[in-house]
This record gives C-alpha cells, sequence and structure tokens, in this order.
C-alpha cells in the first residue's frame, strides 16, 4: 500500500509538533535503524511529549498497528490488548523507497500495552511506501492519521 493512500484514509486536524532529537534524549529508549536520511527511534509511551502523540489516535484502540503522519515524521503506534507484538526490524530499500516493519504476533494476555515508533525523514518523501509484515505474511494498518 502507498503510505500517501493510507494516510488519506483518516483525517486528523490536531497538529502536533515535537523535537524527538539528542535536545530532549529522555523521550527516545532506542534507535532501531539509521539510513542517511532517515532514522526510526522507538519512544518512551510515558513521557508527557509522547502522550499528546497518543492522544492523536484516540482511547478506544483496537489490537494493531497505527499510523500518523506529520510532514516529514511519522508516528507507528502498536497496540496490544489481546495479542503480543515482538521482534520488530525495520528495512529500507532504497531503490524501490520501501520501508518495510517486520514483527511477529502470538496470542496472549497483553492488557494496553503501547509501543510507538518516530519514523524520522531529513528530506520530505523519503520512502513513499510503508509495508507491514507480520509473521511472515503482509499485514495493514488499523487506522491511519494525517495532519
Amino acid at each position: 500500500m502507498l503510505i500517501g493512500l493510507l494516510f488519506t484514509q483518516t483525517a486528523c486536524s490536531n497538529g502536533i509538533s515535537i523535537e524527538h532529537d539528542e535536545r530532549n534524549p529522555e523521550i527516545i529508549i532506542s534507535e532501531k535503524m539509521k539510513f542517511e536520511n532517515l532514522r526510526v527511534l522507538e519512544l518512551d509511551v510515558n513521557h508527557d511529549d509522547n502522550k499528546k502523540v497518543l492522544n492523536v489516535f484516540g482511547d478506544e484502540l483496537k489490537d494493531g498497528i497505527y499510523a500518523y503522519n506529520n510532514k516529514n515524521k511519522t508516528y507507528i503506534l502498536i497496540n496490544s490488548n489481546t495479542r503480543n507484538y515482538t521482534d520488530y526490524s525495520f528495512k529500507f530499500d532504497k531503490k524501490k523507497k520501501t520501508l518495510t516493519l517486520s514483527y511477529t504476533t502470538t496470542e496472549g494476555s497483553i492488557t494496553n500495552e503501547k509501543t510507538l515508533f518516530l519514523i524520522e525523514s531529513k528530506k520530505k518523501n523519503q520512502f513513499e511506501e510503508l509495508k507491514l509484515v507480520n509473521n511472515g505474511n503482509d499485514d495493514g494498518f488499523v487506522g491511519v492519521f494525517t495532519n
């Protein structure tokens, strides 16, 4: 699925502007990937700045993966209520301009666990497609929001 098409599914008028860089490192858990002008950060969902981003997605979330696009930043929220999401990995195909998030899911008893990733691009449209692969199979977003 093309990310541009995905982001037209659901519109969100809340403009969130948060700087996630070395000036505010306590909101970043880890850097998952760095490739030229593109980097992926795992963010602390309990930090106040990141809670503002979580508010965009709302309170009543199903299990699954959600995206929020805000200029050259894309936030990926993984919401776990009854499924375990593990083994996250990101791959970037520069030629195809495709960023792939791979992960594994299993049934479980997780209650309201959230994982938040930030994909930052120094250039606009660094990638054209954001692909999800769950247990080796293509997957889709539950909801997509854009500013």
